[in-house]
């Protein structure tokens, strides 16, 4: 007698293989058979018309801080995700020294949009190391599997305190620095992560320090994490798009350690052309001699949410911009006629130009004012064309009616579809990119599997469905060393996600307030999604949570 037959589904079994219809056998937490199951079974679910594949993993989330108060990681948990991984970008919680605290949150809430009154209100500090991190999510009981990389922001202040923002380190700080990635990689962390990127900037601006390593600090740490014969160094680069040199340094760096490196992102720039084909000719080269760096892609259009007081990013790096940051009376700036016209000037351009499109697709999510509640959900090209004026004068006026709270959204990268497209058929590219657990002010693409194979494989036909369901599941756990996952095959952790090909998809995101102190983030929620399990143990059933915690950390 064994726990659990999955009966008569259509099994992608992550390895490429064409779908068959077969039985799932499962006992112990682990798959048994697959294939005509005899044995009898404690329970036998019907999944005749779904597709049996493995569990998604997702590997990129920022999950750190609210898992320690949502034990589900919801949103993913709604979306077929059976593992994810934090760390990401070197933003980790540990390793952390108590009077540190404030200030990693501080820098969480400026880079990852995470908001502060949240994680102060919500985690209950426990740790200070890596492994006493570790430990705590262990003694946690988790709906998700959990991996964890070591942050290199939080390693660099736990070594260097407030210096670890402003200079490179010293060879004993290294010292220290290698001494605690060591530590992380024994007591179970999946690898090494950080960032370069000149776009993550914590409080007042300055970069986050992770910015403020050599590249010879960062081989080192490789090193270290390398040493334990395992591990995936996790980096955002210097420039986006990744430049030839950054991309050649990654390179060496996967050569020289022998272990994989994923960078992120390649995201389609719709403003340039031919950017990153440079980039897949010279990645396809490097394989040649053996290194292993793979991109993380999006197969989400990048749309944030936005008010003008919180800003964004299209409206920060206007020159005009900065009275606006300087100004005690935004009111008044916003109704004086220069300022339009500089903004105007700096954003408009030409009528043809993309930034002119860009700013007339921008959508007006959320207006108190009676008089313009019938906006809502129109651009502003459409508010323009009702009132009178440009798009600069229905920004302004709409924010000026509400007192600056009109809720608007922009897509900025990935929304040229054919371009995107391009992109996700790519073999080499990991689908993530995530950030469940971050930006949740302002977005929300924790639906990116779902969104995956119901847009982009059912309805666009981007790819064969048993490759999609491998994008998903055995490339990640393989990138990130997650051993045993990401494929239905005897010997393999029974980690399944069931789902109606014909139905699956993402739902419109919505707005909630279920964050510690109150605070609102956008959820979305899943379509066609039936069961899941964690480790044989249903953690879906018809779609709905049943109440296990069956996660564990890996």
């Amino acid at each position: 007698m064994i726990d659990l037959v999955l009966r008569g589904g259509t099994v992608c079994d992550g390895t490429g293989a064409p779908p068959r219809t077969a039985d799932v056998a499962i006992d112990g937490g682990q798959i048994m058979e697959v294939g005509r199951v005899t044995a009898q079974a404690r329970r036998v679910l019907d999944v005749v018309g779904l597709v049996v594949a493995p569990g998604f993993v997702d590997v990129h989330t920022h999950y750190d801080a609210q898992i320690t108060w949502d034990p589900l990681c919801t949103p993913s948990c709604w979306h077929g995700v059976t593992t994810v991984v934090l760390g990401n970008c070197g933003f980790s919680l540990a390793p952390c020294r108590s009077r540190d605290r404030d200030r990693l949150l501080r820098m969480l809430e400026h880079v990852e949009g995470m908001p502060l009154q949240s994680l102060r209100a919500g985690i209950r500090w426990s740790w200070e190391s890596v492994p006493e991190y570790l430990d705590m999510l262990r003694a946690t009981r988790l709906g998700l599997n959990v991996g964890a990389l070591a942050g290199h922001s939080a390693l660099r202040v736990f070594v260097m305190g407030e210096a670890a923002y402003d200079r490179p380190a010293t060879d004993h700080e290294i010292a220290r620095m290698q001494s605690l990635v060591r530590e992380a990689m024994a007591a179970g962390a999946l690898g090494f992560a950080t960032s370069r990127s000149t776009g993550h900037v914590g409080e007042g601006g300055r970069p986050v320090p992770s910015r403020r390593a050599t590249r010879d600090e960062l081989r080192a740490l490789a090193i270290a994490m390398a040493a334990s014969g395992r591990g995936v160094i996790e980096i955002t680069p210097e420039t986006f798009p990744i430049d030839a040199d950054e991309l050649s340094f990654l390179q060496d760096l996967t050569v020289e350690t022998g272990r994989p490196v994923s960078f992120s992102a390649i995201l389609d720039l719709p403003e340039r052309d031919g950017v990153w084909e440079p980039v897949w000719s010279r990645l396809q080269a490097g394989r040649a001699r053996g290194a292993h760096v793979v991109p993380q892609v999006s197969c989400r259009p990048m749309r944030f949410e936005f008010d003008l007081v919180t800003g964004c990013a299209s409206l920060d790096a206007l020159p005009a911009w900065k009275r606006f940051r300087e100004a005690r009376d935004h009111a008044a700036l916003l109704a004086e006629p220069e300022f339009r016209t500089a903004v105007r000037a700096q954003t408009l351009g030409r009528p043809d130009a993309p930034s002119s499109t860009r700013w007339a697709t921008v959508v007006v999510e959320e207006t108190r004012d009676p008089a313009h509640l019938r906006f809502a959900g129109r651009t502003l090209a459409d508010v323009a064309a009702a009132r009178g004026g440009d798009v600069i004068d229905a920004l302004f006026d709409l924010a000026l009616a509400d007192d600056l709270g009109t809720r608007f959204s922009m897509l900025l990268l990935n929304y040229d579809e054919d371009r995107v497209a391009d992109l996700l058929r790519r073999p080499d590219g990991l689908i993530a990119l995530s950030d469940a657990g971050a930006h949740v002010s302002v977005l929300c693409d924790a639906g990116y599997a779902t969104h995956f194979l119901g847009h982009w494989v059912r309805e666009r036909g981007l790819l064969p469905l048993e490759e999609a369901v491998g994008r998903l599941t055995a490339m990640p756990a393989d990138v990130y060393g997650i051993a045993g996952r990401g494929r239905l095959v005897p010997g393999a952790v029974a980690d399944v996600t069931c789902f109606d090909a014909a139905g699956i998809g993402s739902r419109q995101p919505e707005r909630v307030t279920d964050f510690p102190g109150g605070a609102p983030r956008w959820i979305v929620r899943s379509e066609g999604i039936s069961y899941v399990l964690v480790g044989g143990v249903p953690f879906l059933d018809g779609g709905e949570c049943t109440g296990s915690l069956p996660g564990r950390v890996i």
